[in-house]
């Protein structure tokens, strides 16, 4: 795809961090955006933005994981714009961390909602308008985690291993049907985004004190560790920048940095000899940290 203007993009988790990033990222090449995000505030601002860079903006409301609210987002595409030439499933969230002992079925239930029903909805939602048109591009963001086994945040890493598989086997699916849809599968290391945070938005019958039961906070210490390293991290604005190439040259792989290939071909290592998975520290350990 080289010709945007006037074509439309559809995204996810699009009022902050990566999400917006793209949306102004895609409005820029003329493109009309159709933001969605569970945070009905930031997502109105965000719609604000795009629309005062000259194309139409249109502000859906979405909890991700849910199936009816994803209905009615494509009911809303469809009536303003059709299939959507770009859609990017990019929502997700940074739950159930720390040991997996202590790691709750609402964790569990929270991350999986967001990050793989998120994604899933969305093929089931736009999937089928863009192979009856015969064009357009899917982007779902999974990550580094999704391409290697780091402990601390095993629903997460779950999840974004799900999503791999999935664009994966809809590379081959389509390839096979000679379809003009094009798959991306965006997997970025640490980026600037509000993704430390994700608590904000986790529904209350998800919370883990909705028993009366104290909810498990992050130390302040490793809160302020936290803020600081995805403060520093790479702009989301230049992740967005990736996309928009990958989209133009076809490529079925984003990555953001270099940081984690030496972790990735280990992992392929163990699976290649049969050999144990490799031990590892945080996620992070890899940036010296």
């Amino acid at each position: 795809m080289r010709e945007f203007e006037g074509g439309t993009a559809v995204i996810t988790g699009a009022a902050s961090g990566m999400g917006l990033a793209m949306a102004e990222c895609f409005a820029r090449e003329g493109m009309n955006v159709v933001l969605s995000d569970i945070e009905e505030r930031a997502l109105k601002d965000a719609a604000a933005r795009i629309e005062a860079l000259g194309v139409t903006a249109l502000a859906v409301q979405t909890d991700v994981g849910n199936e009816g609210e994803m209905d009615h987002l494509g009911r809303v595409v469809r009536a303003h714009f059709g299939a959507p030439d770009v859609l990017c499933l990019n929502a997700g969230v940074g739950g159930g961390g720390g040991p997996t002992h202590q790691i709750t079925t609402r964790d569990w239930k929270w991350t999986l909602d967001v990050n793989l029903w998120g994604v899933i909805h969305g093929l089931r939602v736009f999937l089928g308008d863009m192979r009856e048109r015969d064009a357009g591009h899917i982007v779902t963001t999974a990550s580094v985690a999704g391409l290697t086994s780091f402990p601390g945040s095993l629903p997460y890493n779950a999840t974004k291993h799900a999503v791999v598989s999935i664009m994966e086997g809809l590379f081959s699916e389509l390839a096979e049907a000679g379809s003009n849809v094009h798959v991306h599968c965006l997997c970025p290391g640490v980026v600037a985004t509000n993704i430390t945070h994700s608590e904000r938005n986790r529904p209350k019958e998800l919370r883990n004190d909705v028993d009366g039961e104290a909810p498990r906070e992050i130390p302040a210490q490793m809160r302020s560790f936290l803020d600081r390293v995805y403060a520093e991290a790479k702009p989301s604005s230049e992740v967005a920048e990736l996309v928009l190439a990958a989209i133009v040259e076809g490529r079925f792989w984003i990555q953001t940095d270099g940081f984690f290939r030496d972790a990735i071909k280990a992992r392929h290592r163990s699976i290649e000899n049969d050999t144990d998975p490799p031990a590892r520290g945080s996620l992070l350990s890899v940036y010296g940290l």
